[in-house]
Parts: C-alpha cells; sequence; structure tokens
C-alpha cells in the first residue's frame, strides 16, 4: 500500500524497555530448609552471630542500589559482606577455600542464607568494594568515638611487610640494572654473531627498562607484574616482594585502626605526614573536633629528616614522640671513633668545633648528600687524632635544618611524660600486627591487581575492628553481671 501525497509519514516505533513497577533492588530468596538446619545448629553466641549483629549496622544503601531489580536476583550485599568478615576472622582469606567451605560449614551457611554461594561471585564483591571496606573501617571509628573508646592521646604508628602475590622473576632492582648494562656495553658487540648480537639487545633493552621504571617511581626496586609491591626484606624469611602496611592504632586496651597506608617502600621513613593526615580527617569524620591535639608514639623507623620536619610543623596539634635511630649514611660514626656528640655545633655561626677545641674549616657543600662538609686544622699535631680520623684530618658533614630538628625531639623525648607515653607504644600497635599475622594468618595477599590488593586489606582491618568492638561488648556484659545489685535475702520466719 503506497503512501498518499501529503500526508506525513507515521513516527517509528521505539523499542519497548522494561520498566519495573518497583524500582527496590531485589536479592535472593533465603533457602528455607538449608537455613533451618543452620540455624539449629549454630549456637546462641556464636561468632558469626555476634558478627551478622555488627554487619546490620553498617549502611549500605549505595552500594545495595547498584543491585538491579530487574532479571535474575543476586546476592544481599550484607550477606557477602558478613561471609567476608566472619571468613577473615577464622583465617579463610582465599575465594576457592572460602566457597569450599560453604558447602559443609552451617555458621557460613547461615550467614549466606543457606546458599553456596560460587568463587567468581566472592572474588567480585571482594575486588569491587574496596572503598565499602574502607568506610566500613571509618564508620567502626564512628562507633568507637560514640562509645568513647577511642584515645587520641594513646595513638601509636608502625608498619608490618606483608607477601606480596608476585614471583621473583619479575623483580628487578636498579642497582643490579646499573651494574648489568655497565657489563653490557663493555662488549664488543662486532665480535658476536647475528643470535648473540639478538640476544645482547634484548639483554640491553631489559635493564634500561628496568633502570626507568625505578627512576620512574622513585624506587629501588619495581616487580613487573605488581606495580604496587617492591623488594623487601623479611625477617628471618629472606628477600621477597612486599607491601608495607602502616597502622596507626588508638589506646593500650583498645587498640582500634584509625589509620592506615599502604606502600610499595622498604622503610618506614617519609610515611608518618601520610598516616597522621588521614588519621585527622578519619577521627574528625567520627566527631573528634580538629583543634583536638593528637598525640602518637614512632619507633626509629621513622627517625628521618622529612619526619621529623613534619612534627615540628605541625607542633601545635599534633604532638610527636619518636625514638632516636643509629645515623646512617654521611652522618654515622665508625667504630672506636670520637661520636658526634664530642663536637659543638654553633647553629647561630653556623661553624663546627673539634673536641680539641679548634673551629674546623668549612663549609663544602656535597649536592650528592645534600649536607655541609666541614674540616679539621692542625690534625697532624692534634694528640687526639688516633680517636678522632684515620686520615690525615678529620671531616664532618652536617646537615644543619637536621640537626636543629633532631635536638628539637630530644629535647622532647628528655621530658618525664614523653618517656612514660613511648613506653606503651608497643603496647597499642603491636598487637594489632599480632591480630592479623597470628590470629587471623593473614601474611600474604592473594591477589595483584591494585583495587583487589587495597580491598583485601582494608577488609582484613576492618574485621580486626569488629573483633575488637566484639571483645568490648562481651567484657562490658560480664562488667554488668558482676556490678549486678544481689537479690535481698529472704526474711527468717518469726
Amino acid at each position: 500500500m503506497k503512501q498518499e501525497a501529503g500526508r506525513p509519514c507515521p513516527p517509528a516505533k521505539q523499542p519497548r524497555r522494561r520498566i519495573p513497577k518497583d524500582p527496590t533492588p531485589r536479592f535472593k530468596a533465603p533457602d528455607r530448609e538449608a537455613l533451618a538446619l543452620a540455624e539449629r545448629l549454630v549456637p546462641r553466641e556464636h561468632l558469626a552471630r555476634r558478627v551478622w549483629r555488627v554487619v546490620e549496622r553498617f549502611e549500605l544503601t549505595q552500594v545495595e542500589a547498584r543491585s538491579s531489580a530487574l532479571g535474575q536476583n543476586g546476592f544481599a550485599p550484607r550477606q557477602l559482606l558478613g561471609l567476608w568478615l566472619y571468613a577473615s576472622l577464622i583465617g579463610l582469606h582465599q575465594g576457592t577455600r572460602l566457597a569450599r567451605a560453604l558447602q559443609t560449614d552451617c555458621a557460613l551457611r547461615w550467614l549466606s542464607g543457606g546458599h553456596c554461594i560460587s568463587v567468581a561471585v566472592l572474588n567480585r564483591f571482594r575486588a569491587q568494594n574496596g572503598a565499602l571496606f574502607l568506610a566500613a573501617l571509618e564508620e567502626t571509628v564512628r562507633w568507637a568515638v560514640q562509645e568513647g573508646l577511642v584515645r587520641t592521646r594513646e595513638l601509636g604508628i608502625d608498619s608490618v611487610r606483608l607477601r606480596a602475590h608476585a614471583s621473583r622473576s619479575q623483580v628487578r632492582v636498579r642497582t643490579q640494572s646499573l651494574r648489568r648494562l655497565k657489563h653490557l656495553r663493555a662488549v664488543d658487540v662486532d665480535a658476536l654473531d647475528a643470535c648473540q648480537r639478538a640476544q645482547h639487545a634484548r639483554q640491553v633493552r631489559k635493564h634500561q627498562e628496568a633502570v626507568h621504571l625505578c627512576e620512574q617511581r622513585a624506587q629501588a626496586s619495581v616487580v613487573l607484574s605488581n606495580p604496587r609491591a617492591a623488594l623487601m626484606q623479611f625477617p628471618g624469611n629472606g628477600v621477597h616482594p612486599g607491601h608495607r602496611l602502616t597502622v596507626v592504632a588508638s589506646g593500650v586496651t583498645q587498640r582500634l585502626v584509625v589509620g592506615v597506608l599502604l606502600t610499595a617502600s622498604g622503610n618506614d621513613k617519609g610515611h608518618l605526614e601520610g598516616a597522621m593526615q588521614q588519621t585527622r580527617r578519619v577521627l574528625h569524620a567520627a566527631g573528634v573536633p580538629l583543634p583536638l591535639r593528637l598525640q602518637v608514639a614512632g619507633d626509629s623507623g621513622y627517625w628521618s629528616e622529612e619526619d621529623l620536619r613534619f612534627a615540628a610543623l605541625h607542633h601545635a596539634c599534633m604532638d610527636v614522640l619518636l625514638n632516636p635511630g643509629p645515623a646512617t649514611g654521611p652522618l654515622a660514626t665508625k667504630p672506636g671513633m670520637l661520636p658526634r656528640e664530642a663536637f659543638e655545633l654553633q647553629h647561630a655561626r653556623r661553624a663546627v668545633v673539634c673536641p680539641a677545641g679548634r673551629t674546623m674549616h668549612g663549609p663544602v657543600l656535597n649536592h650528592f648528600d645534600r649536607c655541609e662538609v666541614y674540616f679539621g686544622q692542625g690534625c697532624p699535631t692534634c694528640p687526639l687524632r688516633p680517636q678522632c680520623s684515620q686520615a690525615e684530618r678529620r671531616t664532618f658533614t652536617v646537615r644543619w635544618e637536621y640537626e636543629g630538628l633532631l635536638e628539637a625531639m630530644q629535647t622532647r623525648m628528655k621530658q618525664p611524660d614523653a618517656k612514660a607515653r613511648y613506653l606503651q607504644r608497643m603496647a597499642t600497635v603491636e598487637p594489632v600486627f599480632a591480630s592479623l599475622q597470628q590470629d587471623m594468618g593473614f601474611r600474604r595477599l592473594s591477589s595483584r591487581h591494585p583495587p583487589t590488593i587495597d580491598a583485601e586489606v582494608f577488609l582484613k582491618l576492618l574485621a580486626h575492628n569488629v573483633s575488637r568492638l566484639l571483645t568490648r561488648s562481651r567484657l562490658f556484659c560480664v562488667f554488668v553481671l558482676l556490678e549486678a545489685p544481689a537479690s535481698p535475702p529472704a526474711s527468717q520466719p518469726g
């Protein structure tokens, strides 16, 4: 049938879209038969039930809103969060082991609503919800602040090394690559055959890329298969790729995590600022007023120029207590020689007086070590020369800004209240690492992807805070039972 002239063409039909009558996300209904069996087998005060009571308090509206109300119903995010928290507390850190345990463990089956959840669903939920775990961790801090459990004057900072999911064959060290490039440049390429020249070119390209990556990331080593890891020395277990987890904990008895920083650094230098700035943000969001002065104690790993400068600049809002560490590099003292304390540093004149009372020549700027070098005078005839220097004259290096920061921290640590407070540092933050590594058995991450790495670390710290809140509630119940008034004695018959 032809279209009549002068009449407009009818509009094209738009494809129909399925619009739900109720946009509320829908999740799988519980398996009534399996859930009823698990309900009878799980005791009333079981750890899974107590974890679930905490999980019910979390705000998961935004996460649940991402679920669809159309098509096949998925698993509720609250159930998956409860599963991962309980699994972390009992030492299940891999999705395969958790999925296998769901088939036989009644407590896990009770948390999942009677369902056997697949490995893909468990791993996908953990990988995609790192922000949820971090927000839940900050929410536990808010609950602790409301209950008066956070001690802002009892903060401790330290770090722990966690094994990375990476192979040693994927590690590139800058110093080794530079040494190898030097040897490769000394090879006569013209004397090689075609196969050997191709292999030589591959080796040069490999080490040049390693040096470029180390300089780009400002690290001494890189891991090609895991950008968040670096080569680290593990106590009693050799050198392996790892992550450095810096934690700020609060209270000697509570030991709640209030700040976290995950890096690929081989030491603690320079991490004080990042960890404490995040701690201030978390505490302020939890209800602690910002003008309140915090007090944090750290070990000798944070005795660096960057950390001491941060402590001096933020002295008004943060009281930092750091333990002095041994001098390293150009500031170190050789064994058997006079210590640095024997030399007098005159900050006003920027001069150095040696133990013999003579003003040293200088300074000469050392650009590589960013310090000033002073030279002794009259050293060949000085009676203190055998104890002062093995060379013809003594050299002395000074970082004036570092020396001023060092004296300020040493003066603060000599005060009686600082010594008593610093002795509580180990009891504040070290039990957090014992909880992660000994109680939960969490020593190695199970993924090499950056979002999953962050999510896994935040999940374990969230499990630690939940366990501390559960311990607090149990102790509170025991205290109430012990302090309950006794019933009046029965009246004696007249």
